[in-house]
């Protein structure tokens, strides 16, 4: 049995609670806030995941599945391709297409955002190396702006999950 080498993770420092200046538009404490914010559940990217599903349905494209247990959890998988498609957030994955950088607490942001990265990479060659290719969508590319740009990273799914390809591009799309 081989050892796996484990991703070092920078440390997060303190998680920031605010102040509790009256000059702040809260209407609850920092202790309070801390606390209520704690009780928030993330339903993780679900938004971005089922407008991919979406444009799976929009191309014909069958054969993914959700919640498979793989390294670094893709949010598809197509088992028999062998691909896993992750859909990341701009912000959260560090994706400078808005130049979102929060001010307060900055430290506590990037290296918050750097883990993810760190992680993100993990994830790739890990699953890379494991024989699956790995395409990485950001949250941004699902604007009408950036159609080309989804086409594109969609474009290996389309030709191997359609057969013939015909079947899943449309008549403009036929024509180009």
């Amino acid at each position: 049995m081989t050892s796996r080498k484990r991703t070092q993770l920078p440390k997060l420092p303190p998680t920031p609670h605010g102040d509790d200046s009256p000059n702040k538009s809260d209407v609850f404490n920092a202790s309070e806030r801390s606390e209520i914010m704690r009780r928030v559940k993330s339903n993780r990217n679900k938004s971005t995941e089922l407008r991919l599903i979406e444009e799976f349905k929009k191309r014909k494209i069958v054969g993914w599945r959700r919640n498979v247990r793989l390294f670094g959890h893709p949010d598809f998988v197509f088992p028999k391709l062998r691909v896993a498609v992750f859909v990341d957030g701009c912000f959260w994955h560090g994706h400078r297409c808005r130049n979102t950088v929060p001010k307060d607490h900055a430290d506590y942001w990037r290296i918050k955002i750097e883990r993810n990265q760190i992680r993100d990479r993990a994830a790739t060659e890990r699953l890379t190396a494991l024989g699956y290719l790995v395409i990485r969508i950001w949250e941004c590319e699902f604007k009408k702006a950036n159609a080309d740009l989804l086409e594109e990273k969609l474009r290996p799914l389309i030709e191997a999950a359609c057969r013939p390809l015909e079947d899943c591009l449309t008549k403009e799309q036929i024509s180009d």
